[in-house]
């Protein structure tokens, strides 16, 4: 706490528009319990809803890359800032008067599309908000304020997750929709009232040179690539995001057979694992200044790459201890790792290109866990789900070895 107060001592407008971009958060999660709810009590097609919902949340993660380009060539940040969130305001008002008719199968198509281009339009801005943390954060602090970021976002994914799922409880789907859409107006209010203390740090922000759509993808790539220890890093964290992302679909198949911790209901062992998983990765966002303060990149991934491969073994030895704790502090490590590789990424690339770049690294980060957790069930059913997660750990330490062989030499 001490530190989050000096961070806003010291990088006031920072701490500000940081908290505007994280309450946002809020609105992205939301309402999405409340459509997948929806579309489970269809009578017909519930299965393929569900799938396009999942999808309406995942692509715009993964389309990330092209709208953070576009946002470096905007001009006037600040007040595309405000004019995304009161599109986003006006697309859950849609969206609140859909979900007051019969829940069809139609319907709930309408209203997928409408939360895909609200969450697009939500990647946009974050890619507008990145450059100003170059520019209002000194050097000495941007890790303290990476790691407010990665925890904040990690806390209000999980709390709007579980304030939609509470909310349900009391109001319909249309009146929590309308609820969403005043968080984004509360939203545009707050970046409009922001906008005159930014205005200095937005004239230092130079635009570049107007480039086709394509050219700047490739620039932007190409950047990233030749930084090649960060290029490196970045495949590890968007594995091990795979191999968490698998992982919980794969231990939900294992507890249905493991005899142990029989006392405690399935569900809850589930639970189990995420919330070790979710509160590790939490507490290692609040721990990146003061744990490990001299380790590298490199032999913080190696270590997460190694219990990684633990878990693996674990999984084919049966051994559910070993699953829980080897898994939460992989969890651990890689909350340590994320704020110190966004600092380097931040520090590393022109102010021109840093809402291309980010985003570009959050479509590598958010591109596996979809595939595992698909593919690790279907080698479950073949038996072989044991044994790719220890294949999938001993190509992570190989990987690994290899930069720091690399580095070495």
């Amino acid at each position: 706490m001490a530190n989050m107060q000096k961070l806003y001592q010291t990088e006031p407008l920072f701490f500000k528009l940081a908290s505007i971009t994280l309450f946002s958060k809020i609105g992205d999660r939301l309402f999405y319990t409340a459509l997948l709810s929806s579309a489970t009590l269809l009578t017909t097609h519930s299965d393929l809803a569900v799938i396009i919902i999942s999808l309406s949340e995942t692509l715009p993660l993964l389309l990330g890359f092209i709208l953070g380009s576009l946002a470096d060539q905007c001009l006037n940040k600040l007040k595309a800032l405000s004019q995304t969130s009161l599109l986003r305001c006006f697309f859950y008002l849609v969206i609140s008067l859909l979900a007051g008719y019969s829940t069809t199968f139609t319907f709930i198509l309408m209203i997928a599309w409408l939360n895909f281009c609200s969450d697009l339009l939500g990647n946009y801005a974050s890619a507008l908000a990145t450059p100003f943390t170059k520019i209002l954060v000194s050097a000495e602090q941007m890790q303290q304020a990476q790691s407010f970021l990665s925890m904040g976002t990690q806390l209000f994914n999980v709390l709007a997750t579980f304030l939609g799922s509470f909310l349900l409880i009391f109001i319909n789907q249309s009146h929590l929709a309308l609820i969403n859409a005043l968080i984004f107006f509360i939203v545009a209010l707050a970046f409009r009232k922001l906008s005159p203390s930014l205005v200095q740090a937005q004239s230092t922000l130079l635009v570049p040179a107007k480039i086709s759509l394509s050219q700047a993808l490739k620039q932007n790539f190409g950047a990233l690539y030749h930084q090649h220890t960060l290029f490196i890093i970045l495949l590890q964290l968007t594995l091990l995001n795979g191999f968490f992302g698998g992982l919980t679909p794969i231990f939900a198949l294992f507890i249905k057979e493991d005899p142990q911790l029989l006392w405690i209901p399935l569900p809850l062992k589930l639970a189990l694992l995420s919330g070790l998983i979710t509160s590790g990765m939490i507490l290692g966002n609040f721990s990146c200044q003061k744990l490990f303060p001299k380790a590298t990149l490199t032999s913080l991934t190696l270590l997460a790459d190694l219990l990684a491969l633990v878990t693996g073994i674990a999984f084919n030895t049966q051994n559910i201890y070993l699953i829980l704790c080897s898994s939460g502090i992989a969890a651990f490590l890689l909350g340590i790792i994320a704020p110190r590789f966004s600092t380097q990424i931040i520090n590393t690339f022109p102010v021109t290109q840093l809402g291309g770049i980010v985003t570009i690294v959050n479509s590598f980060l958010v591109i596996m866990p979809p595939l595992t957790s698909l593919l690790f069930p279907v080698l479950f059913s073949f038996d072989l789900a044991y044994l790719c997660l220890i294949i999938y750990g001993i190509f992570l330490v190989l990987l690994s070895l290899l930069e720091k062989i690399r580095l070495f030499s």
